[in-house]
């Protein structure tokens, strides 16, 4: 649904932007900063790489650079050398590859709308769970890599502060990512937030403290990044036969350029924690179900996007475990409200792209599959009594029933 407003929770009017505030304008700047680095330090360590390539005398046989380029870059993708020279490091090192290769992919979601790809928006769709599992790999085979080249000299690539720096923020980022889940964010915020960051036209970000926290240390990985060996030795390093003798002079060099900037990095990676310590962010309990329903209208528009899922899944293990459910916690409720019509004036089905659930989880690329099970389309009488009482009135009488069943 290209016409979606991602600053909306649904297809609804949307109401008056709120203006920007001080930690979304920090976040906004911190993320275009990190990533300029990272480009320039990736120009730089590319153009090293080339200039040492063909400085580095070739084997007999190897061919032209071209050649070797080419072989190198079909032994990164299948880790072929590191297959034969060392088999753990070839399993922690194709669990950490393919892992961050599906949480990439899986990232794609923030940054793109479904009308921009058209039909691979289906493919980013399908990969979701399984970037969701390739996360888990992602810090496991970095961690043990890690531990590995800690604790054995031989072949030694992690040497220095930065490298360790790039190491423990592969393990963290993707921990923290998980735990995000916890205080279940507000994904298609997150979404406005990132697709304004490519069109330019910035968006309030959520202030989740875990969300925060993982952007800013994605920011962090981006900046320390170009000051490692990692970025470019590690996947091409051994394969094209760089030794590791300019080691102590690339330190050197390293060295004299985070005397250079580390002061002005260090300032402006803090800055954006600067301004939350100052605003600080107010933790907002689980509502109940009552509060749901009769607050997700005036008081906070995200509030049921965040805690939907939770209520939903709560709902059903007690419903499947105990046998004991009323009236006021079948989805039939949130059907029969947020049902939407065709022309005909009929409500539409799940498989409809119209249908009230398909806007918000097509365009966060979320397969749900409640109506496997569920109707997706109110009763003809839910729909006419829903019809006669006025929408401002219903947050109030779920509510009632609510405390009446207590």
């Amino acid at each position: 649904m290209d016409d979606f407003d991602l600053a909306t929770p649904g297809p609804s009017a949307a109401p008056a932007v709120p203006p920007l505030t001080d930690i979304s304008i920090a976040f906004a700047l911190l993320t275009y900063f990190a990533f300029a680095v990272l480009v320039l330090g990736l120009v730089i360590q590319t153009w090293r790489l080339l200039r040492e390539i063909r400085r580095t005398p070739a084997d007999p046989g190897s061919g032209s650079i071209l050649g070797r380029l080419f072989r190198a870059g079909a032994d990164v993708v299948l880790l072929r050398s590191v297959f034969f020279s060392d088999r753990w490091a070839w399993i922690f090192g194709a669990m950490f590859h393919f892992g961050l290769l599906l949480v990439l992919i899986r990232h794609l979601r923030y940054f793109i709308r479904p009308g921009w790809v058209g039909p691979l928006w289906d493919v980013i769709v399908l990969e979701q769970p399984f970037g969701f599992y390739g996360g888990m790999a992602l810090p496991f085979g970095a961690a043990c890599w890690w531990l590995r080249q800690t604790v054995l000299r031989k072949s030694r690539i992690v040497t220095d502060w930065a490298d360790h720096a790039v190491m423990a923020l592969l393990v963290a980022i993707p921990l923290v990512g998980y735990a995000s889940t916890i205080s279940h964010t507000d994904v298609v915020a997150v979404k406005a937030f990132a697709i304004g960051l490519v069109t330019f036209h910035w968006i309030n970000i959520p202030t989740d403290p875990l969300l925060l926290t993982h952007l800013w240390l994605v920011a962090v990985l981006m900046v320390v990044l170009p000051f490692s060996r990692l970025l470019l030795l590690l996947p091409f390093g051994n394969l094209l036969h760089i030794e590791s003798a300019p080691i102590a002079s690339d330190a050197k060099r390293r060295s004299r350029l985070v005397y250079a900037f580390g002061p002005a990095l260090i300032l402006v990676l803090l800055a954006p924690l600067a301004i939350v310590g100052h605003h600080g962010i107010v933790h907002q309990d689980r509502p109940d179900f009552a509060s749901l329903i009769a607050d997700h209208r005036t008081d906070d528009p995200t509030m049921m996007i965040r805690n939907h899922p939770a209520f939903l899944f709560s709902h059903r293990t007690i419903v499947t475990h105990t046998g004991v459910g009323a009236p006021i916690d079948s989805m039939e409720r949130c059907v029969t409200c947020h049902a939407v019509k065709n022309a005909a004036g009929q409500p539409v089905g799940f498989d409809d792209p119209s249908h009230f659930c398909r806007g918000c989880h097509n365009t966060a690329a979320v397969t749900i599959d409640c109506f496997e099970c569920h109707q997706s389309k109110p009763a003809p009488g839910a729909q006419a009594a829903l019809d006669s009482l006025p929408r401002s009135a219903i947050g109030t009488a779920l509510k009632a029933e609510r405390v009446a069943e207590q």
